[in-house]
């Protein structure tokens, strides 16, 4: 009897200790998780003096500064590659084009009326191509010293999409000499001023080309004898002049470090928190404010990346954990291309990206996680999410196609999973709207309740992760599946 008895009094004592070791990390992060940590930084990063934390601007150098700052008081390692903290980004910047002139035949187009430069500028003369969406396989063998014309985007992109489809376009049609491309929208787009608007004046910031500079165009649509023929596949010579455009060097700077991990087998894995701590600086006015100081939008997803390297600081996981705060995502997530061209750390032995990004929140009681569905780290968010009192939800718009609007898709498109955790959206409706890239986007504005729930989910999801024996990976059938196989070897 007594036996009996001492074997259940171990046996409820593992209980005990079992239950006890499972809800130790959520007491640890209840407590280092307050309103008082996470507000400091936010209102540090989205203070009307750091005047909106533009690309380039001596404000967004304040930020990264005070970033690297917290990450050595924190001592976070620096990684070899990096300067301190610092990885260069190599960004260039267009300035105003003056005029422009587009002649296909004897059709005559006009800047902004009709087309805008996307990238490129001087004098060229010669024979255009047609060469439909301009898929791989439609492109000519020869097309050396040629004008491309292209069906804008491919034939399954749509939405945010074309952009991603056009880039992509731009660079083999420069791979293969070309002088440059022109793509038009079959009809004339609704959103053609909003293009206007941001690309008109070509003040367009990028990743500094290896190659030469050749023009890219984008035309509202296709009209006039000279595209008729084009499409025929009859020879069309063209002409084009764009004059007073100028490119410089842009400054730029991604800030990273590191916590190794303390198991001697999964420390060789890295999970990268990151974020981008770039916004738009200043713009229009809007009831007499012209600062859009960014605190949704992604002053917010910093702090979270923040508010995760300190508690990690002190209670050190399994794998090695790189945090990352990545510049120029405004200007077309380039901090995040430069990473994924230019990693660190093999991005063999980088297992997950967890980025922290978005656009506001209209439901405070989830936390939208874009791409949950996605990888075998669901049931780790969820249970996250769960501990305090929110519901991780998945992408409330799809239509709106944000997993590829955010960092996290340049590491999927490495093979990396990666998802991005948002704030709680059920729709893009006036509420959300009222603050995204407005002046209004201040942290007088921010629920605290809601935000430090939202916070101490985001670093316990990442614990989960990063503690969890088996790594994370893509749900079979997903389209990163296959690359991230090629990746990691599997």
């Amino acid at each position: 009897m007594k036996v009996k008895n001492i074997c259940l009094t171990i046996l409820l004592a593992a209980i005990a200790m079992n239950s006890f070791s499972q809800k130790k990390p959520v007491v640890e992060i209840e407590k280092l998780v307050t309103r008082r940590e996470v507000e400091a930084p936010l209102t540090f990063l989205a203070a009307d003096e750091m005047r909106g934390r533009d690309t380039g601007s001596p404000e967004l150098d304040i930020a990264a500064n005070y970033i690297a700052s917290r990450f050595q008081q924190l001592g976070l390692q620096t990684l070899p590659g990096a300067d301190h903290y610092f990885q260069t980004v190599e960004l260039t910047k267009t300035s105003r084009i003056g005029n422009a002139e587009l002649k296909l035949k004897d059709d005559v187009f006009r800047f902004k009326d009709e087309f805008i430069v996307m990238e490129g500028g001087g004098e060229w003369k010669g024979e255009c191509i047609y060469i439909g969406y301009g898929s791989a396989e439609e492109i000519p063998t020869d097309i050396k010293g040629k004008m491309v014309v292209s069906i804008v985007g491919s034939k399954e992109s749509q939405g945010q999409q074309i952009f991603e489809a056009s880039n992509e376009k731009f660079e083999r049609v420069k791979a293969a000499g070309a002088a440059g491309l022109i793509e038009f929208f079959q009809t004339p787009p609704p959103f053609w001023l909003r293009v206007v608007s941001y690309f008109g004046d070509n003040k367009r910031v990028m990743i500094k080309s290896t190659t030469a500079v050749v023009p890219h165009l984008w035309m509202s649509t296709s009209v006039g004898p000279g595209f008729s023929e084009l499409k025929e596949g009859k020879m069309v010579m063209g002409a084009l002049s764009i004059q007073g455009s100028t490119t410089i060097s842009l400054p730029a700077r991604n800030v990273i470090g590191k916590i190794e991990g303390i198991d001697p087998v999964l420390k060789n894995e890295h999970i990268v928190i990151s974020a981008h701590y770039d916004h738009v600086g200043v713009g229009a006015k809007v009831n007499q404010d012209s600062i859009y100081n960014g605190a949704r939008d992604n002053a917010l997803g910093t702090v979270g990346m923040l508010t995760a390297a300190t508690y990690f600081s002190k209670f050190p996981p399994k794998r090695s954990i790189i945090f990352m705060a990545l510049t120029a995502e405004e200007k077309g997530l380039l901090g995040s291309e430069w990473y994924a061209d230019h990693p660190l750390v093999p991005l063999s032995q980088t297992v997950f990206d967890f980025d922290c990004d978005g656009a506001g929140y209209n439901d405070k009681t989830v936390a939208t996680v874009i791409g949950l569905e996605r990888t075998t780290a669901e049931s780790n968010i969820v249970k996250a999410c769960e501990a305090f009192g929110l519901k991780a939800g998945t992408d409330p718009v799809p239509e709106q196609n944000l997993y590829e609007r955010s960092d996290n898709y340049n590491f999927a498109k490495k093979g990396v999973p990666a998802i991005d955790f948002a704030t709680g959206v059920k729709s893009f409706d006036e509420e959300l709207m009222k603050y995204y890239h407005k002046p209004a986007d201040e942290v007088s504005t921010l629920d605290f309740e809601y935000l430090v729930k939202y916070y101490k989910a985001f670093v316990y999801a990442n614990r989960l992760i990063a503690n969890d024996p088996k790594k994370p990976f893509w749900k079979a059938g997903d389209k990163f599946e296959p690359i991230g196989k090629e990746l990691y070897k599997k």
